[in-house]
């Protein structure tokens, strides 16, 4: 097809953590010819041979959908090792971007590891979000480029004044194993026992150890949109990350928006050094006392969030992810 080459045609397939969301909304802002194709989302409730059929009608629905608008742009950017099991019967050039349990974990399985590896293999670039998933990803593709999630600060709400006689500390990760689970817990019932009545614990009602959150004596509050969880975490005088040493989109989120964030990090992982409190590796008691003690000092405390909106402008921002996307669509295209 004849295309501007300097602002190709691309089509985003699938999104994980609003990463496609994000670099969309920076691409329309510059007119880029840019577009989005969702996955495609099982039916639910249908068994038998019926359902089966069913099932495989949808599949085939959205396979057309996408070989349909694949011809008309350039490249097809794929969000999500997970997707090429389908996406490889679409004969279009494409690059990939890994995003996590895709390249951690799927490709290690009987069923997804050839599709996910061949696919690796095949991609014109291959990029991944997150610095831990360098070592999944270089021995296929030792090209692999880290490009981080993206964050707007100019969509994110304002830091809200914590004007609370109990402010609050909220856990921002479900209560899953992947996020650390067993040290989350550990850390929020070390931060009650220190509390003092001096905060309030509280943590999203969701994932398979919330219960055992709640039985700690967290606060849970119920799964809300996005733009609700943003707000409630601006509100919130701390947060507090997820146990696995990783930033994910929610800590990204808590350090955009100002709010002093508090988790373990992966030693030498961040070269960049994030200002997180604690910031050293799992110590579920430390971090808590860390920040139990970090209350009798809140101007420092509020310091450390305005650093955070900094780093992320610098390290994160979604401009500069789209300038960096668009050299590697233009690299992929030659």
């Amino acid at each position: 097809m004849t295309s501007d080459k300097a602002r190709p045609k691309v089509l985003h397939v699938n999104d994980c953590a609003f990463y496609a969301h994000r670099v969309l909304e920076e691409a329309r802002k510059r007119g880029l010819p840019w577009g989005f194709y969702p996955r495609a989302v099982a039916a639910s409730g249908r068994s038998g041979l019926l359902g089966k059929l069913g099932y495989a009608a949808q599949g085939l629905t959205w396979l057309a959908g996408l070989a349909k608008r694949a011809l008309g742009v350039d490249l097809l950017h794929i969000h999500s090792g997970s997707m090429l099991h389908h996406t490889r019967f679409v004969p279009r050039k494409y690059v990939l971007t890994l995003h996590g349990t895709d390249i951690r974990t799927l490709q290690y399985l009987p069923r997804w590891q050839k599709p996910i590896r061949d696919g690796v293999r095949r991609a014109a670039a291959v990029m991944y979000t997150t610095p831990d998933l360098r070592e999944h990803v270089v021995g296929l593709r030792p090209d692999a480029i880290y490009l981080p999630v993206p964050v707007t600060l100019s969509t994110l709400p304002r830091r809200t004044a914590v004007e609370s006689v109990t402010p609050r500390v909220f856990f921002v990760s479900r209560w899953d194993d992947s996020k650390g689970a067993a040290d989350q817990l550990a850390t929020a019932r070390e931060l009650i026992r220190l509390s003092q009545g001096r905060y309030e614990v509280v943590g999203l009602d969701w994932g398979p150890h919330a219960a055992d959150a709640a039985s700690a004596g967290v606060s849970l509050i119920p799964k809300m949109s996005h733009q609700d969880f943003l707000e409630y975490l601006a509100g919130s005088a701390v947060a507090v990350g997820q146990s696995s040493g990783l930033l994910g989109s929610s800590e990204l989120e808590a350090l955009g928006i100002g709010v002093p964030l508090y988790m373990p990090l992966v030693e030498g992982l961040y070269p960049e050094h994030p200002p997180v409190g604690w910031g050293k590796p799992v110590d579920p008691e430390g971090l808590a006392g860390s920040l139990a003690a970090d209350f009798a000092n809140l101007t420092a405390m509020e310091e450390r969030g305005s650093e955070g909106v900094r780093w992320i402008e610098q390290n994160h921002s979604t401009a500069a992810t789209v300038d960096r996307l668009l050299e590697i669509y233009r690299e992929a295209l030659r």
